[in-house]
């Protein structure tokens, strides 16, 4: 009896994908200062039919394909980015559902699937990059642009995207640029497709779900110079990046990995820098007491390398000053120093073993009886084992000195994609580098508080 595959829930309504039109081809080629002879309706027929030619055909699907918002164009609500609709692919959401489109953008966002690709050693992500760079006349450098994309984005995809859904990606891809006056044709210009395989209607049940993004800029020399047997210099570059999730536990392991190591703020917040970019928070928060084992938590831990499916991080809490020694110089006449071999680093047990990927950043003001202390602690990989260090006191004739040094407690919080639970794992203390002094010892017994 064969093993019932999973399948991956969405809903979706049948689509038929965006053509590349004689008239849209005429505005696309009019956009590149080609017009007259090459506006005939059976050359731009003719002109069609070659680049399709060209194209691969694969079986992905797609059911939503975007493009950066011009002004004035409405933004889709809930992705990092602003985006709008570009074009119709083979299906398209239904009404009531998004199909998973706020978590496949963050992923496939250029930084956090690079990092991916480098960090986790299950993410299925690949990508592909071309650099085109040949002399045409004006028209054949357009054909041979548009098959160079299709072919770059598909082959992004081991299965190859569905021959209909590359057509309309790019049945607007040669856009007018911004300034009439150029001498040379220069646009960037990308799209987010989100993919389904083996879609089947009637259960709204997929193989898988996915995304790709491609992002590509064109220059051509001297665009609009039509002298006879003139040449232009042609340049494309693509990029094309694309995952393909056969789970939503997976998806959501990437993406809560993503997250921790970025620090991203929760979905339609428009916590990004101006033209997109988001801007990567380093910060770690401090807890008085250990908090809930949920995502807002995770949000605001210590990410820590992944080495399985499960994302973990280490939430920092309960800060506290510990006496690591004490001098009385009261009956002396001159300055007494010693030296101590203080630890550091996250103090877990031998067969408990983390690795910091990122420098991230932590500060707190801590008072403790009459002692007020600044946490400022930059967490790097140098933490992740206990070290020690020898640190050296001087203390004047007639005086007292109570050496501290700051602690946390720690435990790792590790999300499991596949029960979409939290839970904390293994406990350690953070042995800091922030050491204190003062000259009356703080009362046994005396709690630490946060007070800025």
């Amino acid at each position: 009896m064969p093993i019932p595959q999973k399948t991956i829930k969405i809903d979706l309504d049948a689509a038929t994908p965006t053509a590349l039109t004689p008239e849209e081809l005429k505005t696309q080629l009019a956009n590149i200062g080609l017009t007259c002879e090459y506006t005939d309706p059976a050359q731009l027929k003719q002109f069609i039919e070659e680049v399709e030619d060209r194209i691969p055909n694969g079986a992905i699907q797609t059911y939503s394909i975007l493009k950066p918002a011009a002004k004035g164009e409405d933004v889709l609500e809930g992705l990092m980015d602003d985006l709008a609709v570009s074009s119709v692919g083979n299906w398209k959401p239904s009404s009531t559902a998004i199909g998973y489109a706020p978590e496949l953008e963050y992923i496939v966002y250029q930084e956090h699937f690079d990092w991916l690709r480098a960090n986790r050693p299950s993410f299925t992500g690949t990508a592909d990059s071309e650099n085109f760079k040949q002399r045409y006349d004006s028209v054949e450098s357009i054909k041979t642009a548009f098959a160079n994309l299709a072919t770059t984005a598909s082959s992004a995809l081991v299965k190859g995207l569905d021959k209909g859904s590359i057509e309309s990606v790019f049945s607007n891809a040669i856009s007018p640029l911004n300034d009439a006056e150029a001498k040379d044709y220069d646009k960037k210009d990308s799209r987010v497709i989100f993919l389904v395989e083996n879609y089947d209607p009637n259960t709204k049940e997929a193989d898988g779900v996915g995304v790709l993004g491609v992002d590509w800029h064109l220059v051509i020399k001297d665009y609009k110079k039509k002298k006879k047997a003139l040449q232009h210099d042609t340049t494309l570059d693509v990029t094309a990046r694309a995952v393909l999730y056969s789970s939503i536990a997976a998806m959501n392991a990437d993406l809560a990995a993503a997250q921790a190591h970025f620090k991203g703020k929760s979905f339609g917040g428009r916590g990004y820098l101006l033209g997109g970019i988001p801007a990567k928070d380093t910060t770690v928060k401090i807890f008085d007491t250990r908090p809930p084992a949920d995502a807002d938590t995770f949000r605001k831990s210590l990410p820590l390398v992944a080495t399985s499916q499960k994302a973990e991080v280490i939430v920092l809490f309960a800060p506290d000053l510990q006496n690591i020694g004490s001098i009385d110089n009261t009956r002396s006449k001159a300055t007494s120093t010693y030296a101590k071999s203080v630890t550091t680093g996250f103090s877990f047990s031998s067969t408990q073993e983390i690795s910091i990927g990122a420098e991230f950043e932590a500060g707190i003001v801590l008072a403790k009886g009459k002692v007020t202390v600044g946490f400022s602690i930059s967490f790097t990989e140098q933490y992740s084992k206990e070290t020690s260090e020898t640190i050296s006191f001087a203390v004047p004739p007639g005086a007292l000195a109570y050496t501290y040094q700051g602690t946390l407690q720690s435990q790792v919080l590790e999300y499991d994609p596949a029960t979409d639970q939290y839970s904390y794992q293994a406990e350690s203390r953070f042995l800091s580098p922030i050491i204190a002094t003062t000259a009356e010892p703080i009362v046994a017994g005396t709690k630490a508080a946060i007070v800025a």
